[in-house]
Parts: structure tokens; C-alpha cells; sequence
């Protein structure tokens, strides 16, 4: 069955939606039955395949999703990049807390990564971010240059919940 972005896009909306993307304050409204305990590098391959997603978090009262793609992951941190100059980095410091999905042309499996955003200038991260050779850092060094550019902010995901949706049902993890 052929599916187009914009119908993927607006299911992942849904998803997101019906699972929720609440700040730290946010109650939720029912509690998770965790299937067990991964760790978001478990996911690596995955990620590397499908290295752009949608990220959704909250802008003042409602939510946004906008295209990401994934950097690196070490362990539970799941790193991105964004500019201060953008909207992104202004909702990000207000609401830290996130959702990101990526999912392949068959949906097998939808993977959700959940937690809080932390930002870091860790000079070291940011030059493995202009060293790495796929399309999301090929993107960075056009954007922004160098690894010097004042208005590049580097922050990841600290993975606490991983969400995985396949054709056996969905699968809801904590992190180790």
C-alpha cells in the first residue's frame, strides 16, 4: 500500500497526539505498563537507517512537530542539532521535555524515543557531529561552518521511555 509523507506525518501526529507530549508539570493521564527495560542504543541500527524523524514537543499551550534528524546516540542520549536563532531552541529551553519518532516505509517498527531535552556545548560532541559522514552532518557543516558558530546548539534526548509499535501491538520500555 502506498502511503505519502504528508499521510505519514499526520499518523505520527495522531500517535503523538494520543500519547501525549506534556512538560514536567503534566500529569498524565494514564500510567505506562512497561514490557521491560531497554536502552535507547539498542535502537542505534534503527536510528542510523532512518535517521530523520519528527520531533514533537510543546509550544506555550499546544504542540508542535517539525522534521529532525538524528546526529549520534550514546547510550540513552540521543543527540540533534538545532540554531539559537529558531523558534525550536526558544520552545526547547521553555518545555525541555520531548517526543521523537522515527518509523520505515513499512512501519515495522514505529520507534518513539521519550524524555527530557538537555542542551550541551561540550566542545567534543560538536566536533563528532561535524566529523560524522551522513546527510545530518553533511546538513550541519553547510549550515553552520564550524563547530565555532555561535548560534549552533547541540542537545539530546536523555532517553527515559521508548515506545515501539509493530504489527504485534505496541511495546512501552523504561530505560536502563
Amino acid at each position: 500500500m502506498y502511503i505519502t509523507m504528508f499521510a505519514r506525518v499526520c499518523l505520527v501526529t495522531v500517535i503523538f497526539a494520543l500519547a501525549g507530549c506534556g512538560g514536567q508539570n503534566a500529569e498524565r493521564v494514564t500510567e505506562s505498563e512497561y514490557s521491560g527495560i531497554r536502552s535507547a542504543s539498542d535502537f542505534e541500527e534503527l536510528l542510523e537507517a532512518y535517521p530523520n524523524g519528527v520531533l514533537a514537543n510543546r509550544n506555550g499551550d499546544h504542540l508542535r512537530t517539525q522534521i529532525m534528524s538524528f546526529q549520534f546516540i550514546e547510550g540513552n542520549k540521543v543527540f540533534f542539532c538545532t540554531g539559537a536563532e529558531k523558534p525550536l531552541y526558544a520552545q526547547l529551553m521553555a518545555f525541555p521535555h520531548v517526543s521523537y519518532c522515527i518509523f520505515p516505509e513499512d512501519f515495522e517498527p514505529v520507534l518513539s524515543l521519550n524524555g527530557p531535552v538537555v542542551f550541551t556545548d561540550d566542545r567534543e560532541l560538536l566536533e563528532r557531529v561535524f566529523a560524522g559522514t551522513n546527510y545530518a552532518g553533511e546538513f550541519i557543516r553547510r549550515h553552520y561552518g564550524t563547530a565555532d558558530n555561535p548560534d549552533l546548539r547541540l542537545f539530546y534526548i536523555d532517553v527515559i521511555e521508548i515506545e515501539t509499535y509493530e504489527y504485534t501491538g505496541p511495546n512501552v520500555f523504561k530505560t536502563q
